[in-house]
């Protein structure tokens, strides 16, 4: 009952912040209402077993936008993939030393906090390395809270002020021709396919242990359906309903204990909330001139969100979101594989 009325409030928060126009409305207004149902009634949930099923909708509503073209653009990204690396080792050494030296997290606790991946894998991995488990998560889970609250007005401002900068316009007229013909076969057996296609895909990589396997197949096996038929489906109302569901899933991680453990974190959540701004604002001025991308998908590469949430903010922006999505694919598979180690080896050189 209670996960129900959790995805009730969430689907009312969303409506109505996409009534209003709010920037990424659906996740953003479902986060928000859940956050503050949470905090009241301390009943909000949503289990985390039940989030694979958000990323394999997560998965089908990116995969079936993918096309021959994008795939093959994506050649054009091995420098911006370089460029996203420097700027993902920048992040998590100035914060992590801000973190440690400022606010007197030891240094594992610090640099975990600071990994621009996901909340569940660094909470997990930190244990390991003998951070504190609790304070990796919170933080991390705050940083994701933020961007989905906060980003998306951000980047409205950005772009407000200087203009969208963007070949987007021309890409998407240049790709329009390449479309195939509409498929003959009614719209709801495409949808139950594409839903099928995206679930297979995803339960596959779950069984071969791929990090984020859920979503990352989906994704997959529904850009092989979508690139090489024209039976791939998708609905704008499903996408909404994705979108409310990823942001009560991220809402309901917010409960009503974590607030006793705020006050000893209030310096690291300031520097990371700080930092944050000026970290997507800078590197996502310098991936928009390696990548030649707009400035808006160069703003959207450079958040270190969720890959979900990251994904599903490019498509209610209508942005390159195949880009944006191999390149927070390649950011999440270096921070999970190469900088647990590194945080190890910084623990025996700092002071």
């Amino acid at each position: 009952m209670d996960i129900l009325i959790t995805i009730a409030v969430a689907a009312v928060g969303g409506l109505l912040a996409k009534k209003m126009k709010i920037p990424a409305g659906a996740m953003t207004g479902a986060l928000i209402f859940v956050i503050i149902f949470g905090l009241l009634t301390s009943r909000s949930s949503f289990p985390a077993e039940y989030k694979v099923y958000v990323q394999f909708f997560s998965g089908a509503l990116i995969g079936v936008k993918l096309k021959k073209e994008d795939i093959i653009g994506l050649k054009t990204m091995v420098l911006p993939g370089v460029v996203q690396l420097l700027s993902m080792l920048v992040l998590n050494l100035v914060f992590g030393l801000l973190m440690h030296y400022m606010a007197g997290l030891d240094i594992p606790t610090a640099f975990f906090s600071s990994a621009p991946a996901g909340m569940q894998d660094m909470a997990l991995i930190a244990a390991d390395y003998g951070a504190n488990p609790l304070y990796v998560s919170i933080i991390q889970m705050l940083r994701v809270v933020f961007i989905v609250s906060f980003m998306p007005t951000f980047y409205k401002m950005i772009i407000a002020k200087t203009g969208r900068n963007s070949p987007q316009q021309q890409f998407h007229a240049a790709a329009e021709p390449e479309k195939k013909k509409e498929s003959a076969v009614p719209k709801p057996l495409r949808l139950l396919l594409t839903i099928l296609v995206a679930f297979a895909g995803g339960t596959l990589f779950r069984y071969l242990k791929i990090k984020s396997g859920a979503l990352i197949g989906a994704i997959a096996a529904t850009a092989i359906l979508s690139i090489f038929t024209n039976l791939a489906y998708f609905p704008i109302t499903i996408k909404t309903g994705t979108q409310i569901c990823a942001g009560a899933y991220v809402g309901a991680q917010l409960k009503r204990e974590t607030l006793t453990v705020l006050p000893s974190l209030i310096v690291p959540i300031m520097i990371m909330l700080i930092g944050m701004f000026i970290f997507v604002y800078v590197f996502g001025l310098v991936m928009q001139k390696v990548s030649h991308l707009d400035l808006l998908t160069s703003l959207l590469i450079s958040t270190p969100g969720g890959m979900q949430e990251m994904s599903l903010m490019a498509q209610d922006f209508d942005c390159d979101t195949p880009k944006v999505v191999v390149m927070h694919i390649l950011r999440i598979m270096i921070v999970i594989f190469l900088f647990p180690p590194m945080i190890g080896l910084l623990e025996t050189v700092l002071p």
